[in-house]
């Protein structure tokens, strides 16, 4: 899921840096992901571009690139004012951003 390679390289090898970035992610992707799904619910776009921006940003940081691109997918989505077809990416989401994090959590 992690390009590891990259992660390491980006953050020049700083397994501390890495660490406390894993931790603050743990900490705030929830709320992200559920202002996602509240946005998708109410129907309300901007907030969806807005928060699925922030979540794509959030997991940029560690180079996982399919759940990088669910979360630009619900960008766009809210860009174009379409939900058809967003809970595939939250689906998606929902089920492997525990695991990225649980992935991170066995690099150090």
């Amino acid at each position: 899921m992690v390009n590891i390679e990259e992660l390491k390289t980006h953050f020049d090898g700083d397994e501390e840096l890495i660490g406390e970035l894993v931790e603050v992610f743990e900490e705030t992707y929830p709320e992200t992901l559920s202002s996602v799904k509240l946005a998708i619910e109410g129907q309300n776009f901007s907030d969806l571009e807005l928060h699925a921006h922030t979540l794509k940003g959030m997991i940029a940081n560690f180079f996982a690139a399919e759940l990088k691109n669910a979360a630009f997918e619900l960008e766009k989505m809210g860009k174009n004012q379409q939900i058809t077809g967003c809970d595939e990416f939250v689906n998606l989401l929902e089920r492997d951003l525990p695991l990225l994090v649980q992935e991170l959590r066995s690099l150090g």
